[in-house]
């Protein structure tokens, strides 16, 4: 009797205790399903993240050089990227960040060198003098940034410095018909730090677009008297690692020593080409 007794309970029993084992199981399934990729994206947020992006930049030149003590007796100087292209020697340009989370650390460097060869020939060919010039410039530039705001639009805030040299050499030589005569070379190179506080934003356009503005100011008497950086541009995507870039940038100083005084700006188009991991 007791082995035969309602043995219809027991399997109702067993049925529901199979019924309650499956919930239990979906239950931990749907909760447990996010928790490697919420891990995933903790794991990404801790990890660094890098950036490399070398760049053609066509600057040209506006503003005032003087070597002297009295900055109204310097020379304009006023060149757009066509004139320099045809006396440049060398140039580079090219930007490295990495993030990690909301912190990160970018660096950019411009290097340009641009010489020149002038020539005059006194009454009937009797003498002529001639002068090689050369000018360098260099601009490097660190910043930590901290990222205020992650989406939709990205806002980073930077503080760092930003060093600039510019030296020119110039070498002069004099002749008379079938004698050269001595000649005479002299130089002189500035260089200074400022330290530099600006601000990014980036906001998406799709998939592949994102719409890019920066500006900094610098200087503050530290260095130079007023330095100040803006750029407009737009990335585009080409995959999650290749980043193309396009825009327009304005580096500008005004600095001034005893015996010199560089108030110039430089300005252009630039095109680049950055590559993430």
């Amino acid at each position: 009797m007791p082995t035969h007794a309602n043995p219809g309970g027991l399997n109702v029993s067993a049925r529901c205790g199979g019924s309650r084992a499956a919930a239990w199981a979906l239950l931990a399934g749907a909760f447990a399903v996010p928790l490697p990729a919420a891990a995933a994206d903790a794991e990404a947020a801790d990890s660094w993240q890098f950036e490399a992006t070398p760049y053609l930049w066509a600057t040209g030149l506006d503003g005032t050089l003087a070597v002297t003590a009295r900055p109204q007796a310097g020379i304009a100087v006023q060149q757009d990227f066509s004139d320099l292209f045809k006396i440049l020697d060398f140039a580079a340009a090219g930007s490295f960040e990495a993030r990690n989370g909301r912190w990160g650390v970018l660096f950019d460097a411009v290097y340009f060198k641009v010489s020149d060869t002038a020539s005059v020939t006194g009454p009937r060919g009797f003498v002529t003098l001639a002068a090689d010039g050369t000018v360098t410039q260099q601009i490097y530039t660190l910043l930590a940034s901290y990222r205020i705001s992650d989406g939709p639009s990205q806002v980073d805030l930077f503080g760092g410095l930003r060093y600039a040299s510019v030296q020119g050499d110039v070498e002069l030589r004099a002749t008379l018909p079938q004698l050269p005569l001595a000649g005479r070379s002299f130089g002189q190179k500035e260089h200074w730090v400022d330290p530099v506080i600006g601000a990014r934003i980036r906001q998406p356009l799709g998939e592949n677009w994102t719409l890019v503005g920066y500006a900094d100011i610098g200087g503050f008497g530290a260095g130079s008297d007023l330095s100040w950086q803006v750029i407009a541009g737009a990335n585009y995507a080409f995959s999650p690692a290749i980043i193309g870039k396009l825009g327009y940038r304005v580096v500008a100083f005004d600095y001034s020593e005893q015996n010199f005084a560089y108030d110039m700006r430089f300005a252009g188009p630039y095109l680049g080409l950055g590559f993430r991991w």
